[in-house]
């Protein structure tokens, strides 16, 4: 759990969500010796990450895996306890991973690998260093597929049908490149490619709880208001107000802009994001496949039109009492209901050749936080940093970093370097024009 200074830091701060960047923010804060309370409008900790128990069988609802990116994240679970297992084996159109990946076309892959990392970084750096740069923003608003096209690359082309788009992190003719370099670095490629892909045997549910259970954390305390008219920020709950030095969000800027008065630049930010919808399924079936543990189609993640066709599927276990092998699939399904998700799932397994014996429960997710293009183009990633420490109010979470668990802990590290730097009065946030 990190450790704390003897003297207790008297500053006062309030965490907005009990998610992975909330709770790790809450951890990082702890470290400095100021324990932070935790507001979270759910009963439940741990976000998007959401494990349940079916008999013998946990099933993963939510976040799944870890990757070569998660260092920090696997330290604290053999911390508190929890152990790892390794994926097993993945198929990608009926073969492994990286033989979908090298039968693409153009030079091999080693070379298109290097090439993608080489150019990712050059323009991950610029977008760091000179984010209202003009040409950095062209190139950061052009889709993942335009980029990666213009390079000459096909082989990661098929590779981010997997990595990103199987993975529920947008299509590649969609997501701009200037988001897609803030995740996807080596080390992520190589866990998609190679499957070298962990999950929590005792699941991510019970990592965060494990994680959180010295923290102050109040469930089932939504923020009902925020006014930062004053000296300092007032929270308001349904057990009334309270006053801190500083407020870090984690929740999506839509949501933080209906509680809290929004500067200009803020309601940008919120403005700039289209939040897509991620649908997980747990269903029975006894004619799936067997043999291994993932399977994944390009169909549905190569061609944006295929609305709720089943990205892939993951072997989860078996039930005769829930009606057979069990099975979580992934469907993108922003605007669709949860009768036309079904109808779609039944009539995309009689495609794929299986029967859906019962489906058992379904989870629709407001997930990945597509950054707009035209967002990009016009300065965003210069917003996403200008927007902090305002009004005494830091932000962290997935619309500053990205859904991958990594991502999110390691921008509210960052985020709380800087907040705890300008509350002592070593910095002074980046000037806003709001």
């Amino acid at each position: 759990m990190g450790h704390s200074v003897d003297t207790p830091n008297p500053l006062k701060i309030a965490i907005i969500g009990a998610g992975p960047a909330g709770l790790s923010a809450a951890h990082f804060l702890m470290q400095r010796g100021i324990r932070a309370t935790v507001f979270e409008a759910n009963d439940r900790i741990g976000g998007k990450s959401f494990s349940i128990l079916n008999g013998d069988n946990l099933n993963e609802m939510g976040t799944c895996y870890t990757t070569r990116s998660h260092t920090m994240i696997k330290g604290w679970m053999k911390d508190n306890g929890i152990t790892l297992k390794r994926l097993g084996v993945a198929l990608y159109d009926g073969e492994p991973v990286v033989n979908y990946v090298k039968h693409g076309p153009g030079a091999p892959l080693p070379f298109q690998v290097l090439r993608f990392i080489r150019k990712a970084a050059i323009l991950r750096k610029g977008i760091k260093q000179r984010p209202d740069d003009p040409e950095i923003m062209k190139e950061a608003s052009l889709s993942t597929i335009e980029w990666v096209r213009a390079l000459n690359i096909p082989k990661i082309e098929r590779a981010m049908h997997r990595i990103q788009t199987t993975q529920g992190y947008g299509y590649v003719d969609k997501a701009t490149i200037g988001q897609t370099v803030q995740w996807c670095d080596l080390q992520y490629v190589l866990s998609g490619v190679l499957n070298d892909l962990h999950m929590p045997e005792q699941g991510w549910t019970t990592f965060w709880q494990r994680f959180a259970r010295s923290f102050d954390v109040r469930l089932g305390t939504p923020v009902l208001g925020i006014d930062r008219s004053g000296p300092k920020p007032v929270i308001y709950t349904r057990d009334g107000k309270h006053v801190f030095d500083a407020v870090l969000s984690t929740i999506p800027m839509q949501l933080f802009t209906s509680i809290a008065k929004a500067t200009e630049l803020e309601q940008r930010v919120a403005e700039s994001i289209a939040w897509q919808t991620y649908t997980t399924t747990l269903l029975a079936s006894n004619d799936w496949f067997t043999g291994h543990q993932v399977i994944g189609y390009s169909r549905a993640s190569k061609d944006s039109s295929l609305q709720g066709a089943i990205l892939g599927g993951r072997a989860e276990g078996e039930s005769a009492d829930l009606g057979g092998r069990l099975y979580v699939t992934g469907q993108f399904s922003e605007s669709l209901t949860p009768e036309e998700l079904r109808e779609i799932l039944h009539a995309d397994a009689a495609h794929l050749g299986f029967t859906i014996n019962n489906v058992i429960l379904q989870k629709s997710w407001q997930y990945f936080p597509q950054y707009k293009a035209d967002a990009v183009a016009h300065g965003l990633f210069g917003d996403l940093l200008r927007v902090q420490g305002h009004n005494s109010t830091w932000f962290s979470g997935s619309t500053f970093s990205h859904e991958l668990v990594s991502s999110v802990v390691g921008r509210s590290e960052i985020v709380v370097r800087d907040m705890t730097a300008a509350l002592s009065g070593q910095q002074k946030p980046v000037s806003a024009d709001a």
